[in-house]
């Protein structure tokens, strides 16, 4: 099983730009990981299938597909 210490999170303020382009990332908002994706138009992180904006995001790391 992978837990959250073992992804390669990194500070949000060091994401490079080309990441916010919509597709999803794994972010870390609170106390837990969460999958959400860049709005352009409302300048935000968030919430793919629900569509409200997370508050808290202080990390993200790539989502990986499997081998």
């Amino acid at each position: 099983m992978i837990t959250a210490k073992y992804i390669p999170w990194e500070p949000i303020g060091a994401m490079p730009g080309d990441r916010k382009d919509g597709r999803r990332m794994l972010l870390w908002e609170g106390d837990g990981a969460v999958i959400g994706r860049w709005d352009g138009e409302r300048k935000g992180w968030e919430d793919p299938e629900g569509m409200h904006l997370f508050q808290e995001i202080t990390y993200w790391a790539d989502l990986t597909p499997p081998a």
